[in-house]
């Protein structure tokens, strides 16, 4: 008896072990959590680990701004390394003023690297200084200095690139002032392109019809026609008109041209011209009006005298204004700014640049940036 129900068991336990693994098998997955994970934000270039410049990178710096500033004459002072997180500069210098005759000020003075330094300088004694005394007959004698050294990225996002701000080797430069006195700004000397508002219509909805449109049954008579066709052109009285075509409107008849008079026409008037034409018996002659050849006789031999408020200037069209050869300028010490640093953006970029020209020295593979 005990030996049958210890079998008994022992068949139960060998039954139940294949339906409780079938249980834990089909149990259902849970659901995903509907919270998205959590995305950390962008770390910022300042608030990155800060890793020092080594005395190797700063003895090859100050070697590399000794050899870029051996020929430029240049008011600066050596600045202590920068280092702030991923931006900074090995061997920066604060720029006071670049050039001797004339002396150009940076106000205020500017954070850069002796590259971006030497750039300025050439870019001010070879193509600034002509441009302004060709166009102004003046010289440059300080840069308005916007942003120089700012540890950030591209427009100040999270997400854009690290800016040439942030190494020191970008000028922002918004303002020109002049040693006659003169200021021009990017914002107001830049060229703007204006264009004239006007109503004219598509020309795929303009109507190519020049002539009057008519009824069938008013085309064969000659009172439908305009007043000048009825007044100066030869009308066919009767016209036999097809009711299954549309007739073309009759084209109204050019007068016959008028001639200069001469002496001889003044004494003796000759025969009109219309007088001389060959009649057509079926067709209805207009009235000749010699009365109406005088008044054109009289504008002909007489030419309208021309009214002094009419009379074209002479002279100041082509001058230039004073607005002009200051936009004029500013456009094209843009365009030279383009063959001498790696970036150059303006007004025409975007709408963060439409106050200042960004000018810096990051190196390019062939050309530089220019916008």
């Amino acid at each position: 008896m005990t030996l049958t129900r210890l079998a008994w068991l022992i068949f139960a336990l060998l039954v139940s072990l294949p339906l409780q693994a079938r249980a834990e098998t089909d149990e259902v997955p849970p659901l995903p959590d509907r919270k998205p994970a959590h995305v950390e934000a962008p770390v910022l270039p300042g608030d990155q680990p800060t890793v020092p410049w080594t005395e190797e990178e700063i003895t090859d710096a100050k070697a590399q701004c000794d050899k870029a500033l051996k020929d430029v004459t240049l008011d600066y002072e050596a600045l202590p390394p920068i280092k702030d997180g991923i931006c900074g500069a090995p061997a920066p210098i604060l720029d006071k003023s670049i050039g001797s005759d004339p002396k150009v000020a940076i106000d205020p003075p500017a954070t850069m690297t002796c590259a971006l330094a030497a750039g300025l300088a050439s870019w001010l004694k070879d193509k600034v200084q002509p441009e302004a005394k060709a166009k102004l007959d003046t010289q440059v004698v300080k840069l308005k200095n916007a942003s120089s050294y700012v540890c950030r990225n591209r427009y100040g996002s999270a997400t854009t690139p690290l800016s040439e701000h942030a190494l020191a080797n970008a000028l922002d430069v918004s303002d020109f002032v002049f040693a006659s006195g003169d200021h021009i700004t990017v914002l107001d000397g830049w060229p703007r392109l204006v264009t004239a508002a006007t109503d004219a219509p598509k020309p795929s909805r303009v109507a190519t019809v020049t002539g009057s449109i008519m009824k069938v049954s008013q085309a064969a008579t000659p009172t439908s026609l305009p007043v000048a066709a009825r007044e100066s052109a030869l009308l066919v009285t009767r016209v036999k008109a097809n009711p299954f075509v549309v007739p073309a409107a009759p084209q109204e008849a050019k007068p016959p041209a008028v001639k200069p008079p001469v002496a001889s026409v003044l004494e003796a008037p000759a025969e009109s011209t219309i007088a001389k034409t060959k009649r057509n018996p079926f067709v209805a002659p207009a009235p000749v009006q010699t009365a109406a050849v005088e008044p054109s006789t009289a504008q002909a031999t007489t030419p309208p005298a021309a009214k002094p408020a009419e009379a074209l200037p002479q002279g100041d069209s082509s001058e230039p204004t004073l607005a002009e050869r200051q936009s004029a300028f500013v456009k094209d010490v843009h365009h030279e700014a383009c063959t001498v640093f790696g970036t150059t953006l303006g007004p025409a970029a975007n709408e963060a640049h439409k106050n200042h020209f960004h000018l810096d020295m990051k190196a390019r593979r062939r050309v530089g940036f220019c916008e």
